[in-house]
């Protein structure tokens, strides 16, 4: 009876990822035909919206957002749902809406939040460090990310429009979605 706040399709196989507004989190494999369901979330995750589910180098690496406050905003699975770690490190308690891993190393990762953007360069590391990446769309609230092939994002703010920029995981500039080296 909880309705479902987040979905993505696997790119690598035929397999959904369906997340809902108390916390559970759900994976469909054949959905098309035959679909097998199982829960996959962890009784550690908050009862809370899941606000996004990214899928990183493989099905394997699985990365969730929760977009309320206080609570444990970002989790992560290396084993496809089977053990989870949480991620929030020295991010403030606000609402996480969504959130990317960089789709060639997952320990590159950018998140959407109330106050902008933030990125980190060490997010399979067990104290993950977050810095703000708001340089041209300041510290406004950012609702969706979404990443390319070839590594172009796209924000999508609330009353700022559209940003993009590259999202490089080698010799990354902190602090410059716009990749305007300022």
């Amino acid at each position: 009876s909880v309705y479902f706040s987040s979905l993505k399709l696997s790119p690598y196989s035929n397999t959904l990822y369906i997340g809902n507004q108390s916390g559970r989190l759900f994976k469909i494999m054949s959905p098309n035909s035959n679909p097998s369901t199982y829960e996959i979330g962890s009784s550690s995750f908050p009862t809370a919206n899941i606000s996004s589910i990214d899928i990183g180098e493989n099905d394997d690496e699985i990365l969730i957002t929760f977009s309320n406050y206080g609570v444990s905003s970002i989790w992560f699975s290396g084993n496809g749902g089977e053990d989870w770690n949480e991620k929030e490190g020295n991010l403030p308690d606000m609402p996480v809406r969504w959130g990317i891993l960089h789709n060639q190393d997952t320990n590159y990762s950018l998140i959407a939040t109330e106050i902008g953007i933030w990125e980190t360069n060490n997010f399979l590391s067990e104290n993950v460090n977050w810095y703000p990446s708001n340089n041209g769309i300041g510290n406004v609230r950012v609702d969706m990310l979404s990443i390319r092939s070839d590594n172009m994002v796209l924000a999508a703010s609330h009353g700022r429009g559209l940003f993009y920029g590259i999202f490089e995981n080698i010799n990354a500039l902190l602090g410059d979605i716009n990749n305007d080296n300022t």
